[in-house]
């Protein structure tokens, strides 16, 4: 069952990441860099209004659904869904503030007021999709939401954003066309099981949001805080330096963002299919490790070959220059890096999800908001006199909490971290690094080295997934 939906998951990211990466650079050709300064700051609204319109619903989902039954979940679910569309005020109030102290002038935008409510409804429907998508991964229907996202949300996009682009529409369509299709996307996933979505509207109108809401709240709290930290903060570094900086340098950073924000979903696909089995083993009792061990090494393994493309994508420019023409040559390495840092939490959140399901999230947490603090108070300390790269900001962020989760992970077992890590990735870590410092090395020569050791990762990599099987098979008969 795992294996069908890490497949389905990973085939339908691959191909909607290659759909949503054309249609950037489609986005980045035809807007002139202004507008895409604009368009990377209202995505970045989004995912961080979004992060927190969660309430603490998500943390409550995916700990504790996997225990419930469906009746049970049902009735959460619309609950948790009326109580975020109520806050869609809220942010609409928000936009308005930030608009009152001056922090859209630079932009020169018109019809502002059509931007804040467009973005207000994209940030309630995108925290009701993460809700309804932890819901449906409880209930072991990944692959519709997955199969859903590929052809509803990024495949039709693509076709419609290439239409409007032409036609020299704004990125007041292009937004509301991403609220639409979102919307269509919320349905149908919603409408799953074919219950109908009239009855579903029904079921959250009459939903009581002030009648047994939020549930587990002394974990739930505490693990939404982590989360949003976790998540936001390089929208949030990114959100400083567009007060400091210039429409092109912000433009520049914001390709890199958006990168990001979609390379995740990739790296997280395996990760995220374990919370209801993780879930699950912690409450009967059953040791993680051997499940942890084997997706690190899957992890490296797609991290590694994904950041080599990106290398001789950008090392030989093979089509990307077309899209890039208004933008100077430190784009190539700000898109090597996205890719890059946006691998390293991989590395650590099966065992994180594994901490924070068997309460240690009072560690977690205490450290987060250290690191967090540090780093985010670090940036905006030098932002002020130097142009600093916020991806190696995030990059040391990201690094300080896998060396923690690593360290207090060891408590509950005996995971070698190192030893589960392909050879492929460290040498991509090392191209990534010369790259970064402007060292000239022979990528064409790198790649065949490369190739020797993927080989070498795959057959490891086959051993251990046959190890794995026998244990599971032994751990069944038990």
């Amino acid at each position: 069952m795992l294996r069908k939906a890490a497949t389905v998951r990973y085939l339908s990211y691959m191909f909607g990441t290659l759909f949503t990466i054309i249609n950037l650079f489609l986005i980045v050709t035809y807007l002139d860099i202004f507008q895409f300064a604009v368009w990377g700051v209202a995505n970045s609204l989004i995912y961080v209004f979004s992060q927190f319109g969660q309430l603490t619903y998500v943390q409550y989902i995916e700990k504790y659904f996997p225990t419930l039954s469906k009746e049970k979940m049902d009735y959460y679910l619309y609950k948790f869904i009326k109580t975020i569309s109520s806050l869609t005020i809220v942010w609409l109030l928000v936009l308005f503030v930030l608009d009152y102290f001056g922090y859209f002038n630079k932009y020169n935008a018109e019809n502002l007021y059509i931007l804040f409510l467009i973005v207000s409804l994209l940030t309630t429907v995108e925290s009701i999709i993460e809700v309804s998508s932890k819901y449906l991964l409880a209930l072991k229907e990944t692959k519709k939401l997955d199969v859903y996202e590929l052809f509803i949300f990024k495949f039709l996009r693509l076709i419609i954003f290439f239409l409007l682009l032409i036609n020299n529409f704004s990125i007041y369509y292009l937004l509301l066309t991403n609220l639409i299709i979102r919307s269509v996307f919320l349905v149908a996933v919603l409408n799953h099981n074919r219950v109908g979505i009239v009855h579903i509207i029904k079921s959250v109108f009459k939903s009581k949001i002030f009648d047994d809401n939020f549930k587990q709240l002394s974990y739930t709290s505490i693990a939404f805080i982590i989360k949003s930290m976790q998540v936001t903060f390089l929208n949030v570094i990114f959100l400083i330096l567009t007060i400091f900086s210039e429409n092109e340098t912000i433009a520049k950073y914001s390709l890199g963002i958006l990168i990001i924000n979609n390379m995740k979903p990739i790296f997280a696909s395996l990760s995220s299919l374990l919370l209801p089995i993780i879930s699950v083993n912690i409450k009967e009792k059953k040791d993680n490790s051997e499940l942890l061990k084997l997706v690190i090494m899957v992890n490296s393994v797609i991290i590694s070959v994904l950041v080599m493309i990106s290398l001789l994508i950008t090392e030989y420019q093979f089509i990307i220059s077309f899209f890039l023409n208004d933008f100077d040559e430190s784009i190539y390495t700000i898109i090597v890096l996205a890719v890059y840092v946006s691998a390293i939490l991989m590395f650590y959140y099966p065992e994180f999800i594994n901490l924070l399901f068997s309460n240690y999230e009072r560690q977690l947490f205490y450290f987060m908001l250290l690191n967090y603090s540090l780093c985010l108070g670090g940036y905006y300390l030098f932002s002020k006199k130097y142009e600093l790269n916020i991806l190696l900001f995030y990059l040391l962020f990201d690094l300080l909490n896998l060396i923690f989760t690593k360290y207090l992970h060891r408590k509950i077992s005996s995971t070698r971290f190192f030893r589960q890590i392909g050879i492929t990735f460290w040498l991509v870590t090392g191209f990534v690094f010369f790259t970064a410092i402007d060292f000239d090395f022979n990528l064409s020569f790198s790649f065949i080295f490369f190739l020797v050791f993927l080989i070498y990762d795959l057959n490891k990599l086959k051993k251990n997934l046959k190890s794995y099987d026998l244990l599971k098979e032994v751990d069944e008969k038990s």
